[in-house]
């Protein structure tokens, strides 16, 4: 049976050719027929699926699958750092299917400030998450996802936090796009030196789940879009010494965790939130 609503969201995409932006497309194994409704001269693939996409495009690079797609991202922003677009769209393969419907996308696309490309209906983890006004949520810091993912230079969020930004003060809540799609001006990817990102993709290369991956998804809000200030760790290029020592210091941490208890802890935490927030729904 054919959708014909789905269709014409589908169509729809056509309007991208009258976009400005210039498109960064990280692609893995998603679809990237919508690339077609780009004009050429405004977007680049970079290609981490490790086959040839010449069928669809030859407009791409083929690089290492390293870092998911924000590896990509920071490979643009290296590259192009001294002739940056005015706007850059920072976006997977599989945007559509997984982070944002195509009506919501098409709607926020020509945007010329700093956008979050998501969806806070997809999200459903109270109180974990907090839902936002603008589409978008906050995330409890306290890594959880810790455990899932390989950890070479950073235990936890709040040693990457403190290590890449001049504040002791981590926060207890994270403003995030889950996925890492975004609209970004030329100004705001600025605010970091070229250094600050040479160093980010060192942290990240090492693996294809590198776990502060995870923490570089959560901090590119505040990387982008906060008056926070970059270390002076950040603004000098990081040599292998300074990793050695890092990777040294987060294998010494990690040897320390009590898994069982920071698991425990994070659940009172949670329930903790919840507890109270239906004490002040009662309240009202």
């Amino acid at each position: 049976m054919i959708n014909h609503e789905k269709i014409e969201e589908i169509n729809s995409l056509k309007n991208l050719n009258n976009s400005d932006h210039f498109f960064c497309i990280s692609h893995f194994n998603g679809d990237i027929s919508w690339v077609k409704n780009i004009r050429k001269e405004n977007y680049i693939i970079y290609n981490k699926s490790g086959k040839n996409i010449d069928h669809i495009t030859d407009n791409y690079i083929s690089i290492n699958n390293v870092g998911y797609n924000i590896y990509s991202y920071l490979k643009f922003i290296i590259d192009n750092y001294e002739n940056l677009p005015n706007v850059t769209v920072f976006c997977k393969d599989n945007i559509f299917t997984r982070h944002l419907n195509i009506e919501l996308f098409l709607k926020l696309i020509n945007q010329k400030i700093f956008t979050g490309l998501e969806n806070y209906s997809l999200i459903d983890n109270f109180p974990t998450n907090l839902k936002l006004s603008d589409s978008g949520f906050v995330e409890i810091n306290n890594s959880w996802y810790k455990f899932n993912f390989q950890r070479k230079y950073f235990s936890g969020y709040d040693e990457f936090y403190s290590y890449i930004f001049k504040d002791d003060n981590s926060p207890d809540f994270l403003r995030f796009s889950p996925g890492a799609n975004f609209i970004v001006p030329k100004e705001n990817i600025l605010l970091r030196s070229k250094n600050f990102y040479k160093n980010l993709i060192k942290f990240i290369n090492y693996s294809k789940l590198s776990c502060e991956s995870h923490y570089l998804e959560r901090s590119l809000n505040t990387i982008f879009n906060s008056n926070v200030q970059s270390s002076n760790f950040m603004d000098n290029e990081i040599n292998n010494r300074d990793l050695i020592l890092l990777e040294k210091k987060c294998s010494l941490e990690i040897s320390k965790e009590n898994k069982f208890t920071i698991k425990i802890k994070n659940f009172i935490t949670v329930k903790l939130l919840y507890f109270i927030y239906k004490i002040l729904k009662l309240l009202k």
